[in-house]
């Protein structure tokens, strides 16, 4: 996704195209165990043709179509709150480590820091689906560094968790 023309960030936004890129990742730790570098970089290749496969989106009612196109708008912004990144540093992390350990045939670890993936992944989705709903909503004013700012937060509630 990193120099994806607006059109692939469309067709990326399409579910299926979401979901196999979400399992595509953790793909590649199989030939890594096997020691198959070469098969893992064609893996990573997939990977990054997945959203030149698909059609664009119908409409934004998947859950992974809003996580895609929140995703757009997240990069689209500038760095002023450090959480959303530091949840992408802990999805690389723990691929890195996943990788890592398959390559090293220690198979509980990598599973732990699969499943490390996925939680922190689908966290960050979920947050990104939250980015494009106030957009699409109207209720976005350019993301308050302070959660507690948040218009959706009643007295008394924190957001401690979503970032």
């Amino acid at each position: 996704m990193m120099l994806m023309t607006p059109d692939a960030w469309v067709r990326a936004a399409n579910p299926w195209c979401g979901w196999l890129r979400f399992v595509l990742l953790p793909m590649m730790l199989v030939p890594l165990w096997f020691g198959q570098p070469m098969a893992a970089m064609m893996v990573m290749m997939a990977w990054m043709m997945v959203p030149r496969l698909f059609r664009k989106p119908i409409s934004d009612t998947a859950w992974m179509t809003r996580a895609q196109l929140g995703m757009r708008i997240w990069r689209s912004r500038p760095m002023d709150d450090p959480r959303p990144l530091l949840m992408w540093c802990l999805i690389l992390l723990s691929l890195m480590r996943a990788a890592d350990t398959a390559g090293g045939h220690r198979l509980t670890a990598t599973l732990l820091y699969t499943a490390a993936y996925a939680a922190t992944h689908l966290l960050f989705l979920a947050r990104t689906v939250v980015v494009y709903e106030r957009r699409r909503d109207g209720d976005d004013q350019e993301a308050p560094a302070d959660p507690t700012e948040d218009a959706d937060v009643e007295e008394g509630e924190t957001t401690d968790g979503v970032f």
